[in-house]
């Protein structure tokens, strides 16, 4: 994490920099309080989340070796999560009153023909 530089003005912080990062396309996600959003993975795309507004609890489990972690992610907190291939990922906004906002850098571009985005549920095939 970066540090957050501050005057009475407001604030600045960076919050990735070349090398943190494999840039392909830059996305901006809502989920409405109570909710979750996503429960799946990808075999080639990196994504890195980043809180914007409110809190929200990230689960991660790699499917290949069903190992996982639990991430609390709080826009006081500004930091990115990495996600990696095979890590599948469900994130859940823990208010019950305000919309989190998060920003995801995503490795490459959305294809429809190619989505590379699968239930944990279906067979990992490497």
């Amino acid at each position: 994490m970066y540090p957050i530089h501050e005057n009475e003005t407001g604030s600045f912080q960076e919050l990735a920099r070349f090398d943190d990062v494999k840039f392909g396309q830059l996305s901006y996600l809502t989920i409405v309080p109570d909710c979750s959003r996503g429960n799946h993975y990808h075999k080639r795309k990196e994504e890195w989340f980043c809180c914007l507004h409110g809190k929200c609890e990230m689960e991660l489990t790699d499917v290949r070796s069903n190992s996982s972690r639990s991430i609390i992610m709080d826009s006081s907190r500004r930091e990115f999560v990495k996600v990696n291939p095979f890590e599948s990922h469900m994130v859940t906004n823990l208010d019950s009153k305000i919309t989190c906002e998060l920003l995801i850098i995503i490795s490459e571009e959305y294809d429809e023909s190619d989505p590379d985005t699968f239930k944990p549920e279906e067979p990992v095939n490497l």
